[in-house]
């Protein structure tokens, strides 16, 4: 199981430069509707083999395709023109406390706790940091609209854990994310063909690489991985995946994309980081309820699922 966590944090690391990537020769909403279209294809072909029925729940599978799919997304890609996707990641990483914040708000049993608002505050100031460190990337005005999009995305997956919470048990968690990946998908291709260009996408082997890598590894695989892994360990422990992948991002983005990393950004990072950790210690210290402490807002409270 170690492996395997292991390799979950590099695939979720990596995405954020295979977005970037697939941005060079790929509008943003039609890159991000063929990635999910076709993940979602993929994992409702796989539960056909395996002779899964098919059926799920269609008001939760609506939920999840319009807020974490097509919303969270849909913002991720047009956010990552315009800042690097090491800060991107960055950004993204305050999910973990936006579905913790909205579970206080939205469920009775998930009070709000001192220690969650402290790390909600330590988190805002990582934010901050990110914030300013995108300030200086290219066009300051598109760097900032860029940068508040990563920071509102997670809210759409925050939703749909609320969404998970409420609706999800007992559902094939393959099942349902294959709905709502390809119903997120549709959604983000039927936005993109009333506000892009189709033929800006250049096929090259970047831009198909990226499309193949992200539906393939960073949707699909992901998905049926993290679900084999919530049955050997808590939804809890899968969490703290949220604290490195910003870390991994950066390195990615330097590596495969020459991004800088700057000392803004590793300090916004850890700021991040610190935040999930006391927001985390706080959640330990109430009743015991793994169902929201997945770092995405998909899956049900058995197989809760993260992408990205």
């Amino acid at each position: 199981m170690a492996a395997l966590y292991a390799l979950l944090a590099v695939i979720w690391s990596s995405t954020w430069v295979a977005i970037k990537i697939g941005l060079e020769d790929c509008p943003p909403l039609l890159g991000a509707g063929i990635r999910f279209a076709l993940a979602g294809l993929l994992l409702l072909g796989i539960a056909a083999v395996r002779s899964r029925s098919l059926r799920t729940d269609p008001r939760l599978a609506a939920i999840l395709a319009l807020l974490p799919f097509a919303f969270a997304y849909g913002l991720v890609y047009w956010g990552e023109q315009y800042i690097p996707s090491g800060l991107a990641a960055v950004l993204f990483g305050i999910l973990p406390l936006y579905t913790a914040f909205l579970g206080a708000v939205l469920l009775p049993d998930e009070p709000l706790r001192p220690r969650l608002v402290v790390g909600i505050l330590v988190a805002i100031g990582g934010l901050s940091l990110a914030f300013a460190e995108s300030a200086d990337s290219g066009d300051p005005e598109l760097a900032l609209a860029g940068a508040a999009a990563l920071a509102l995305a997670p809210i759409g997956s925050a939703l749909g854990n609320i969404g998970q919470k409420l609706r999800g048990a007992g559902l094939d968690a393959i099942v349902l994310n294959g709905w709502a990946m390809l119903g997120g998908g549709l959604a983000l291709l039927a936005v993109s063909g009333a506000s892009e260009r189709w033929g800006e996408l250049a096929l090259t082997a970047e831009s198909l690489g990226s499309i193949a890598y992200l539906a393939v590894a960073g949707s699909a695989v992901t998905f049926v991985g993290l679900s084999v892994l919530l049955r050997h360990i808590s939804a809890q422990a899968t969490s703290f995946l949220a604290l490195v992948l910003p870390f991994g991002a950066l390195v990615f983005g330097a590596v495969l994309y020459g991004e800088e990393i700057t000392a803004r950004a590793l300090g916004g990072a850890a700021l991040v980081g610190a935040g999930l950790l006391v927001a985390q210690a706080a959640r330990r210290s109430g009743p015991r309820d793994d169902s929201l402490d997945s770092p995405a807002g998909v899956g049900d409270k058995r197989d809760a699922v993260s992408v990205q």
